[in-house]
């Protein structure tokens, strides 16, 4: 009987129990969000982190080391200038409440590409005369935007990632040259390694280039059948539509002969003013979109096979070239080159592991470029 009675009593009691201990939940503080998101810039942006929890403290680093509660993170008050690259972390955090998640943006502001945007033009021969190979002029549309370097790849930038430079030509601010086709694809994929970046090219099942073995001076049907990811976010070469979309501006208004002019002396090192060299980039005028040298100075490595009659059958929405061929695609004209030879609507051609048979290799570089993510 007494214990039915305690029974009774310790069931009245818990409730009571309860009411006066109840289990709360902690909430969590929304993770910041960091705008503009991370990504590629040509120039410096103004970085703002926001969190939808009122009253919420953001602490924040650019050195990419983890944020906490402490003071050894910053508090942002007022828009971050990022104009060189840069980790930035943020957390939020609110007394009596759990801190965020972390957020991360990775900018990388590089102020030697130029942006181009997505669009339509008219490529091959839409003014002059050349060759049959330039014609049909036809509308392509670039679908996605990229980014294109403002200068020809520098001996500077090439030894940085291969070691050395193989140039004809000396100088730190004058274009590699003497360069194969197979070598644009180890300093891409390198450079983006070395940089964090998704590599684009995939040489027998590898993107890395360590695997691939020494750049072939002969002929090689495993290099020949490199794969290009066009999605990923790593340096590459231009296919050709983009090289000449980027070459014209992105617009065929106006419809200049050479790339930014139709007075080749005024953007472009050629055969009448180079004196038989090249010269350092940069030193003429720039297209309306900012770059140099797409005529003159060095011919430039582009993506594509070369076919003679590709115009007649080419998509019209990113042309990539023919899926197979025995000579690559080269654009833009060089410093011991006609007039003619250096029209945006010339192309010019060259086996993968030489170049040009007829000529030295001293004419030959390239620009690198990248998806816009």
């Amino acid at each position: 009987m007494k214990s039915l009675r305690f029974l009774l009593l310790l069931l009245i009691a818990l409730p009571l129990i309860y009411a006066c201990d109840p289990i709360t939940e902690v909430d969590t503080v929304e993770t910041p969000v960091i705008s503009p998101n991370g990504g590629l810039y040509t120039s410096s942006q103004n970085v703002t982190i926001t969190c939808a929890t009122v009253d919420a403290t953001i602490k924040y680093t650019t050195d990419g080391t983890e944020p906490d509660s402490s003071a050894t993170a910053m508090t942002y008050t007022d828009p971050i200038v990022v104009n060189t690259n840069k980790t930035i972390k943020a957390i939020a955090i609110k007394d009596d409440w759990n801190d965020s998640d972390i957020a991360t943006a990775v900018f990388t502001v590089y102020d030697k590409m130029v942006s181009i945007p997505a669009g339509t033009f008219t490529m091959g021969r839409t003014t002059g005369t050349g060759d049959p190979d330039e014609l049909p002029a036809h509308s392509v549309n670039i679908s996605k935007a990229f980014y294109i370097g403002k200068y020809e790849v520098t001996q500077a930038e090439w030894a940085a990632v291969m070691g050395s430079t193989p140039s004809n030509f000396a100088g730190d601010n004058r274009p590699v040259e003497q360069i194969n086709f197979y070598s644009t694809l180890v300093y891409c994929n390198k450079r983006s390694i070395a940089e964090g970046l998704t590599p684009v090219y995939t040489i027998s099942g590898s993107t890395n280039p360590t695997v691939w073995g020494a750049i072939p001076t002969t002929n090689t049907a495993s290099w020949n059948a490199a794969i290009c990811n066009w999605n990923a976010n790593g340096y590459r070469l231009p296919s050709e539509a983009e090289w000449e979309y980027a070459a014209r501006g992105a617009s065929n208004t106006p419809d200049y002969l050479y790339s930014g002019s139709d007075t080749i002396g005024d953007v472009a090192w050629y055969e009448t003013n180079s004196n038989a060299m090249t010269h350092d980039v940069g030193l003429k005028n720039p297209t309306v979109k900012g770059t140099y040298d797409m005529t003159g100075n060095v011919q430039e490595w582009v993506w594509d096979w070369f076919s003679l009659d590709y115009y007649a059958s080419s998509p019209s929405i990113d042309p990539y070239g023919p899926a197979t061929g025995t000579v690559h695609v080269m654009r833009g004209g060089s410093w011991d080159q006609n007039a003619g030879q250096c029209r945006i609507a010339f192309r010019n051609w060259g086996s993968p592991e030489k170049g040009e048979d007829r000529v030295s290799n001293s004419r030959l570089g390239f620009r690198v470029v990248r998806t816009a993510e």
